[in-house]
Formats: C-alpha cells, structure tokens, sequence
C-alpha cells in the first residue's frame, strides 16, 4: 500500500523455509535457511551467533520455482553491500566505522566466512523439499545450484567463497541420478549430456560396474563452467574410450560384448567425430589412446591394436582369390572380421576405423606396409616358405596395372634389390650384397656348371620354388629388374684419378692419366674370377665352353661396355673398359694348331682374309667365332702382318704335322 510519504513492507513466514515479503504491490518470495554456531571463545561476549542465507524466487504458474539471480546484499542486521553473490548473507560481522563492509581483517568475520559452505550446502535438502518441487527433484537440484557462486564472479571479503563452496559440494552428496529420486551422490559419480542412444549403448549397469558412474538427473540442467568446476563427467568419446579400456581389462575383455554392440560403440564415436573434430586429430589423446588399444575384431578371433601392426579391412570380398594363393602371407595380415560390417552403418564404421588408422585392404599398400618391412628386416626371422611368398607377392603385384606403382615402382624395387632377401641355392642372400643368376629353370641357356664344377667359385642361383607363383617369362622380367643375371654380373664404375693411372685405349696404347681426371668405367669383379680361375685349372673344354658362351651372348651383355671414358682437363677420350682389359690379362682361348691356352690377341679369328693365306693350319681360337662385335672388342687377329706370317711358319717347322697352305700371290 503506498501513499505520499510511505512505502509499507509486509513479511509473511509461509513455512518449509520460505517467506514472502510484500513491498507495495511486489511481493518477493526467499528461502531461507539459518544456522546457530556456538562462538567458542572468538568472541567475549558471544556466546552464540547465527548466520543465514537467502535465495531469491519466482513462483510459476505450476507452482514450481525458478530462480532470481541479481546480485544480492550482505547484511549484517542492516545491508552493507553486493560482493557479486547471487543470494543474501545475513552474520553478525564486524565491521569497520564506515559500515560500509565487512572487516576483511577481523578473525570472527574469517571465522563466519569458513562457517558458510556448510549452510549453503546443507540447505539444498531443504530447498529440494519444497512442496513445489515435489515432482521435479532434479529441477529444484537445477534452482538450487543456479545459485552456486563461481570463481572469479565474487569479489571483496567474500572472493574466497566461491572455491570454498565448490569444494564443499564435490564431496558431498548434491546430485541426483536418473531414475532414482532418492539416490543422492556426489558429482564424480555423475555422467552429464548423454542421451537414450548413450544409455542404451551403455547401460546404467555397465557404467556403473566399470566406471563407477550413473547418468545424471535429466531434469538437472547445469552450466559448463559449473559442472566443469565440480568435476562432473561429460559424455563424450573420452567416456566411450574409458568404457572399452575398462572392458579390456575384465577377464573375458571384449569378449563379453557383441561384434554389434562394438559395431554401435564405433558408429556412436564416429558420429561425435563429425561434432568436434579436435579431438580427434593426429596424436590427440584420443586417437593416441585408440591406436594403443586391443579393440579390432580380427578373422583370427582375437583383437588387435594399430601400434601392433597394420590393420586391413577387406570390404568387397575381391582379394578372396588371393586369399587362397597367397595363404600364408595373408594369415599373417590383420584383417578386420567382416562380421563387424553386417550392421546399417557400414560406411560409418569404415570412416572411423580409417580415422584410426585401418587400412582398406589394397595390394599397393600391403606391399609398402607389410611385404616390403618383412622381407627387408635383417633379422630375417620370417620363415622360408613365407619369404618366398612375400618376394613372389612383390612380383605379380608389379605385374598388374597399378597408379600408385607409376610413382613407387622404383622405390620397390631399390628396396628388394638393397634390402630384400631372396631364395637361391646356397640360402638367402641379399641381392645387392651377392651376385644372383637364374639357372636354367629361369630361361637360362648358359650351362654354368660347365664352367664352374671342380674350381673354387661359388656360384648363386635364384631358386626354382619361386615358379610355382607365376610363369618363367614373369620371373626373369621382375628378377631382371633387381639385378639377377644370367652370366657374370658387371657395374658402373665412376671414380677420380687420385695418382698416376695407365690405360689402354683402343688400339692397345697405354696412355697416362693425370690425377684429377674423372673415369666412367665397367667393372666385373665376376668375371676376373671366372677367367683366373678357368685359366688356372687349365681345362681346355671349360675354357672353349667359355668362348662358346661369349660368343652367344656378346652382343645383348657387352658390347655396350667395352669403352670406358676418361674426362681429362675437359677433353673426353675413349679407353678399354676394364671389363675388356681383364679378357687380356689371362691365357683361356684354345689354339686350333696345338691345342695351348693363349691369349685372345695371339690367335686368329677364322675368316676368309686369314683362311686364304693359312688354310686351316693358322692358331685359331676355337671354337670358330661368329660374332664379329666380339672379334674386334676382345682384339682376335682378323687380317695377317708379315710378324704373324713368320710365327706361323715357325711353328710349321716344329710341328711334325704336314701342312698345306694357300698362298696368294
């Protein structure tokens, strides 16, 4: 009621704490809750004191309250003013001569101060009993905790009461979970903003057991910074990921849930990757954990965890061929149970096991990720037969069609040359550490053991197991490309002249290289043992055996590496490649007339200009030569000098063999 002078103000004890208080028109409706504290001595002339709290309301139509949350008086009998509280402290404090705030300095104000957690706390039972809530406890939960002060929103004497409160309220008993209104924990016990679908992928039980948490009220609605600062667990993939590592570690592990439930745990985690994609970044904690634990279903029966290995997934049933033809190593691939996909949301499993790191299975990448580390790895722990099928893994994938071979062709093959180990008659050797030639399985036509049977070579065949997988012309074309041979191996030689070097250059001159000169040669470290030790054993079938497959292959295997180039001061010149020069240095060619290992440039080539004025009785290097690349390279006489007349005639005269010769004058 207001008149000119004089505003009336009317207080109305309604009971269950609450009191309505009327000025004019406007009627305010508090909850109240006091509590008397026994001074204790702080004070001499106290011997109790009581402090209260008042909490702002609105009464709703349903009879229901919501709350009023300005900023609020302290009193102390009388208001002194706001400290950025959202409901009303009433103490007995003492205060300076201004009256205008609390004494910060005072210890019983400190005193009243730490006495106040506990009445906020304790008066949400009270509150929550209000009649207007008696069908709504987790709204009156949500009315009540509206009001919890947060750090940083205080200010003054009270700036301390915020943190004070919040830890008072984490270990008590302040929230209520869902479906059971007179089950009251504490907010470590609690999972907020989850929804049915979580709760019937994880079922209150299974939670409970493994987490130790129920799902909160769903009327309790809180605010992120509130919940955060009372430590309240949010639903979310790092619950999901706590829950599967909580199975694990059970006896039966995942064992106890179904490929469907996982196949729902994996669509549910993807669906809250779509919603928040920091989480589920590279190396976040998160994927981290996922990629350390054991959850993919593999065909074997067990589960396998990406740090493990690669993980495949073989999604459209077209690798079943080479399931069979490659048996063993796909019984070493992980591969994930198909079961897994027999759901509805399939594409959404596939995106989130990609995320984490599973492999759709694809010939490419089995190579680059598994065949290629395991065949290369020195420890060569894989077993025989499986070493074999990784190698012919390698090969027939190279034979098809691939984009991705046109850029990492060369890779793969750099590494099975340098790395891989290959199968051959004396074990498994590197190819780039030991010469390796095909036999005559592989297209070989040379007949080596013709060669190299009673000397001291030891020579390295690929072996025949590896045919079984693909045809003889497949092999030699992909072993071809990693180095395999059919005769002695050679190689590139570039290097500079650091002292003094002789060469012979191409009409068996020796000329001297200046130190500094650069040298583009070929090399056979093979064939300097071959011809040492065929010379050596004087065996004159090896020897014509030998000339036999010279002359045979000359054309496709040297006769593009007679010439070594030497760059001197910027003038190029052309000298004998030492792969030519070592033909040289031995006697391994038979002579026609008595049957002695010579020399290639003491004997005759067998043609007409040598026929005409010899006959047959010239020293002839037998077997007869027909490649002429092979005359003029390795320096087998073609035409007849007066010198080698003389010689001839000498050896004539020491023979005791009869001779007829065609002499043109």
């Amino acid at each position: 009621m207001l008149n000119d002078s004089l505003i009336i103000m009317r207080k109305e004890i309604t009971g269950n704490g609450l009191t309505n208080v009327t000025i004019g028109n406007e009627t305010l409706t508090w909850f109240v809750d006091s509590r008397k504290l026994q001074a204790n001595g702080i004070r001499n002339d106290v011997k109790f004191t009581e402090i209260s709290i008042a909490l702002a309301l609105e009464v709703l139509k349903d009879g229901t309250y919501s709350p009023k949350l300005d900023h609020q008086y302290v009193f102390a009998f009388l208001p002194l003013r706001t400290y950025g509280l959202k409901f009303i402290i009433q103490g007995d404090f003492i205060l300076p001569s201004s009256r205008e705030e609390v004494d910060g300095d005072s210890p019983w104000n400190q005193w009243l101060l730490s006495e106040l957690p506990d009445l906020f706390v304790s008066a949400e039972l009270s509150f929550c009993s209000l009649p207007g809530f008696n069908n709504c406890l987790g709204k009156a939960v949500s009315v009540f905790l509206s009001y919890v002060p947060l750090v940083g929103e205080v200010h003054g004497f009270f700036a301390q009461l915020p943190r004070m409160i919040i830890s008072k309220l984490c270990v008590s008993n302040c929230l209520l979970l869902e479906g059971e209104n007179d089950k009251w924990v504490p907010p470590c016990r609690v999972l907020r903003n989850w929804n049915e679908q979580a709760r019937t992928l994880l079922p209150d039980s299974l939670i409970h057991k493994h987490l130790g948490l129920g799902y909160l009220n769903k009327e309790i609605v809180l605010s992120d910074t509130l919940a955060w600062a009372l430590g309240i667990e949010n639903y979310g993939p790092k619950v999901l990921v706590k829950i599967l590592t909580c199975l694990l570690h059970t006896k039966e592990g995942l064992t106890s849930m179904s490929l469907n439930w996982l196949s729902s745990w994996l669509n549910e985690l993807y669906s809250m990757s779509l919603q928040n994609s920091v989480d589920f970044k590279i190396s976040s904690d998160i994927m981290d954990t996922l990629a350390k634990t054991p959850f993919i279903p593999l065909l074997d029966g067990c589960y396998g965890a990406i740090n493990e290995g690669m993980i495949w997934m073989n999604l459209d049933g077209a690798w079943n061929n080479n399931l069979e033809a490659f048996a063993r190593l796909f019984a070493n691939l992980r591969i994930v149970n198909p079961a897994l996909f027999d759901g509805s949301v399939t594409e959404n499993l596939i995106q989130m096991l990609s995320k984490v790191g599973v492999q759709r299975l694809s010939a490419h990448q089995v190579v680059i990720t598994h065949v290629l580390p395991a065949i290369c790895d020195q420890k060569n722990t894989v077993g025989k037969d499986l070493m074999i099928e990784y190698l012919s893994f390698i090969m027939v994938h190279l034979q098809c069609t691939c984009s991705d071979c046109c850029i990492e062709r060369e890779h793969i093959i750099s590494e099975v040359y340098s790395k891989a180990f290959i199968l051959t008659n004396h074990g498994f050797v590197i190819p780039s550490e030991v010469a390796v030639h095909f036999n005559n399985d592989f297209g070989n036509h040379i007949d080596i053991r013709r060669l190299i049977s009673g000397i001291d070579i030891k020579w390295y065949e690929v072996d025949r197991s590896y045919l079984k997988y693909s045809s003889m012309r497949n092999w030699r074309k992909f072993l071809k490309e990693v180095g395999v041979t059919d005769f002695v191996q050679t190689v590139r030689v570039e290097k500079t002249v650091s002292s003094r070097l002789f060469l012979t250059n191409m009409t068996r001159e020796k000329v001297m290289i200046p130190p500094g000169s650069t040298v583009s040669d070929w090399d056979s470290q093979e064939l300097f043992d071959l011809l040492a030790n065929v010379s050596l054993s004087g065996d004159r079938e090896k020897c014509k055996y030998l000339l036999k497959v010279f002359d045979k292959i000359w054309d496709d295997y040297f006769s593009d590496k007679v010439e070594a180039f030497c760059n001197m001061d910027g003038e190029v010149k052309s000298f004998k490649s030492s792969l030519i020069s070592v033909l040289d240095e031995y006697k391994w060619v038979v002579s026609s007339l008595d049957g002695r290992l010579c020399y290639p440039q003491d004997l005759f080539y067998h043609c007409e200009a040598v026929c005409s004025i010899f006959g047959d009785n010239a020293c002839y290097a037998i077997p007869k030569i027909r490649n002429a690349k092979l005359v003029t390279s390795v320096g087998f006489k073609s035409t007849v000098t007066l010198h080698d007349a003389l010689s001839v005639l000498d050896i004539w005269k020491r023979s005791a063999t009869s001779f007829k010769a065609r002499w043109q004058f």
